[in-house]
């Protein structure tokens, strides 16, 4: 089966390819955090629903290129690479500047860029390239083509509806978490230790912040890292207990 490009497919085409690549990374992010780190279920993922977008820019993002690297899987491998790096430094660099927050860092891995990417993740995009090319967009093209154009537009608008609250959901809650960490320095510097006591009224936003950190374990702070720092190490704490609870 021919790849088409994305910029060739209807929009709601598009769309509804994005929200099956999200879909996917987010399986593959579960599985991998669940079976080699966390040996739980952790929604490794922003949103509430079962999504992660990085993967649905990154997938299209590997079909925006030219159609004769396609037949090429060196030149497709270096090309998804390339491309998939490039999406993964600026969504890093992004997210960074608007909530003063790294969600993630490589530093630990060798041949990283400023701990937003790493050669490993690099070499897996390219991989992951040359498999959505050659395998999963055409499964994905016969997959669509079993609905008729009017059940894709209605499965895509109400996906889109769905998306979007999800989406606003989010960014409250990560404008909330900048508010809740500079609540978080201000009752640290009044109360000194004890100050965790006094943060039980606010206990739904902090039970906020650890959501985050049990979703991004390497989550960095540019402007609260101590306050970060110790709330990740509360979380553990309470991870912890309730392992030996169970």
């Amino acid at each position: 089966m021919t790849v088409l490009p994305v910029y060739s497919l209807p929009f709601r085409t598009t769309f509804l390819i994005f929200i099956i690549f999200s879909f996917v990374g987010w399986i593959s992010e579960v599985l991998y955090v669940g079976i080699f780190f966390e040996h739980r279920f952790v929604n490794r993922g922003f949103l509430h629903g079962p999504l992660c977008p990085i993967y649905g820019f990154g997938g299209l993002s590997i079909l925006l290129l030219p159609q004769k690297l396609y037949s090429t899987w060196f030149l497709l491998f270096c090309a998804s690479m390339l491309f998939g790096t490039v999406v993964e430094y600026i969504s890093s660099w992004i997210l960074e500047k608007l909530f003063h927050t790294r969600w993630w860092d490589y530093s630990r891995y060798k041949f990283n860029i400023h701990g937003r990417v790493c050669l490993l993740n690099s070499l897996l995009f390219g991989a992951l390239g040359v498999v959505i090319i050659h395998f999963v967009q055409p499964f994905v093209m016969k997959f669509l083509g079993l609905f008729s154009p009017l059940v894709l537009k209605i499965s895509a608008d109400i996906i889109a509806l769905a998306f979007s609250v999800d989406l606003l959901i989010t960014v409250r809650r990560l404008v909330d978490f900048s508010v809740t960490m500079e609540k978080v320095r201000s009752l640290r510097k009044k109360y000194g230790s004890i100050f965790f006591k006094r943060f039980r009224i606010f206990s739904s936003r902090l039970h906020n912040i650890e959501s985050f950190i049990h979703r991004f374990p390497t989550l960095k702070s540019i402007n609260y890292k101590e306050e970060l720092e110790l709330l990740k190490e509360r979380a553990r704490r309470k991870i912890i207990k309730k392992a030996k609870k169970d």
